[in-house]
């Protein structure tokens, strides 16, 4: 950039322009020299953290969104980090929001205040009397009477039921038992039984006739004694 300006020696009007001239063009370059040194050369900048009641934050992290470089706040929430006057920083605590800075707004105002991450939560009524879900639910069952119990379709009493059921129970096993009888019938055993009877009803018949032999013979002998 080029400024070309004439000035009369013999105003000295003219004279002082010229001098302010001089300080607008010394005010210029020196702008446009910083503003050209600072977009390509980083420098360190250094902030504090604090929350609420101004009271310092420790371990917050702070990233550098352009390049991920990243810094913790110490116990006194003081950080330093490397940047560029165009870069933006983020900090972020596990306690509070998430906040956003630029490095401009640091150079005016090096503290960052974060505000708490709150979450409410229902108040819950702690009692060594406690219910537990199932006593609430009688109570509430039985404030209404209501009787959860399934009704009898018949008109029977509770023993007149009970005997009827051991009396169909026991219906039940007789006609198993006799399913395993028949299941158990064998015809080789049984004509094996009934020769068997044959048998004996034939033995018991000769022993009756030769009783009766016997019985003969031993008259005859007494009357010839006689």
């Amino acid at each position: 950039m080029h400024f070309f300006v004439q000035f009369n020696k013999g105003n000295p009007d003219l004279c002082n322009n010229k001098s302010i001239m001089r300080q607008i063009l010394f005010i210029l370059f020196f702008f446009s020299f910083f503003t050209s040194f600072a977009q390509t050369e980083r420098f360190q900048i250094e902030g504090r953290v604090v929350g609420i009641n101004r009271m310092p934050v420790a371990d917050a992290y702070v990233f550098n969104s352009r390049d991920l470089d990243k810094n913790i706040t110490n116990a006194n929430g003081v950080f330093s980090i490397w940047v560029l006057p165009s870069d933006t920083l983020i900090i972020s605590h596990v306690s509070y929001f998430r906040k956003t800075v630029t490095v401009f707004s640091l150079l005016t105002n090096p503290t960052i205040q974060l505000n708490v991450d709150t979450i409410n939560i229902k108040g819950i009524d702690v009692s060594p009397n406690q219910k537990t879900d199932y006593e609430k639910a009688m109570e509430n069952i039985e404030s209404i009477k209501f009787d959860f119990r399934p009704k009898p379709l018949d008109s029977y009493t509770e023993s007149e039921r009970m005997k009827e059921v051991l009396s169909a129970n026991n219906r039940v096993q007789r006609v198993e038992a006799s399913s395993v009888s028949l299941l158990r019938f064998s015809p080789s055993e049984q004509i094996g039984k009934l020769i068997d009877k044959i048998k004996r009803k034939k033995k018991k018949r000769k022993e009756n006739s030769t009783k009766k032999k016997q019985q003969a013979k031993n008259e005859e002998t007494n009357e010839a004694i006689q």
